[in-house]
């Protein structure tokens, strides 16, 4: 089962086989109690399943721990890919939605890869200090797309990340659609690392 989406592609099925382990993070799976327990003040904005733009879910592969020192998990190759729907509420032009979606959802997935970077999954444990995203085209309402994101580098707190948002049910032998590509830096917290 991959999340709450209805109406899931069936391109799901196949690939999600391949994008590794789940990612268990309670903000996300006990809900908007646990986040008000927890002195959360919101709704998540990419997360929550009433949101515009909703992640559902997201997986991992951990790289072998490339660029991080005694590590021998997580680093350079650390993936993590998600299925993303954007409804009808990310509406910008007439059927197809806002850039600032896409934007939003390549701030978190880039965020996300970099609380990955020790090889395991440690929320909240750095910050993104920089996007770069290159719309490509646009994503008409109510489209499902695959996003994901691998750490390029890592030097000493900052880790870089590369990510794209695709359509991946081309038939056999034809390109990824890109809808988004995009690179960011994200800062460790002191210790982290």
């Amino acid at each position: 089962n991959i999340g709450s989406i209805t109406m899931r592609p069936s391109w799901t099925n196949v690939q999600s086989l391949s994008w590794g382990d789940r990612l268990a993070v309670d903000e996300w799976d006990k809900g908007s109690t646990y986040r008000k327990e927890n002195g959360w003040q919101g709704k998540d904005l990419i997360h929550d399943p009433d949101s515009a733009v909703h992640i559902s879910d997201y997986y991992v592969k951990y790289g072998d721990g490339t660029g991080v020192n005694g590590l021998n998990k997580g680093g350079v190759g650390t993936t993590i890919t998600g299925v993303v729907h954007f409804t009808e509420r990310a509406e910008s032009h007439q059927g197809f939605c806002h850039g600032g979606s896409m934007c939003s959802t390549m701030d978190d997935v880039i965020g996300w890869c970099g609380f990955l970077v020790t090889g395991s999954c440690q929320p909240w444990s750095g910050f993104t200090v920089q996007i770069n995203t290159a719309l490509r085209k646009p994503i008409p309402v109510n489209t499902t797309l695959m996003v994901v994101a691998w750490i390029t580098k890592v030097e000493r707190r900052k880790v870089s990340i590369s990510a794209h948002l695709v359509d991946p049910s081309q038939e056999s032998g034809e390109e990824e659609v890109v809808y988004a590509e995009g690179d960011g830096l994200v800062i460790v917290n002191k210790g982290v690392l």
